[in-house]
């Protein structure tokens, strides 16, 4: 989507992609109309909670709502593999674990995986993979 000038014209821009008219998004945020009418006309401030809300129904990032601009695919790419590294090597160290830089990459590739599948962060991820290992 093209940058524009304020979070109320990238609101409609989004909504107008999805087809939904104003009274269906605010249904959709479960919000009352007139508050997402203020939203989109900039006269209100828009709530964290709703703008996250909005971003997951009308499938825009979050960054772009508010900044009119987002990371780019390898920008988002390069960071969650960094975060992966961390979570990884954070968790090994906290459960004082060793592993080989061949087990830690195999583990971090299903992190990185499953954060990619289901959207989480490798923070939440590496917890129950490491506990697998308490088992082995």
């Amino acid at each position: 989507m093209a940058d524009l000038a304020g979070i109320g014209d990238r609101m409609a821009a989004a909504r107008a992609k999805k087809q939904a008219s104003q009274v269906k998004a605010a249904a959709m945020l479960e919000i009352a109309d007139k508050s997402y009418k203020n939203y989109e006309a900039e006269k209100r401030e828009l709530p964290l909670a709703v703008a996250v809300d909005f971003c997951e129904a009308f499938d825009v990032q979050l960054e772009w709502l508010i900044y009119g601009h987002q990371a780019d695919r390898a920008d988002r790419t390069a960071g969650l593999v960094s975060e992966t590294v961390e979570a990884v090597f954070a968790e090994a160290q906290q459960r004082k674990l060793t592993l080989s830089p061949a087990r830690a990459g195999r583990v971090a590739g299903y992190i990185y995986s499953n954060c990619t599948q289901k959207g989480t962060s490798p923070k939440i991820e590496a917890g129950p993979i490491f506990d697998m290992f308490d088992n082995e």
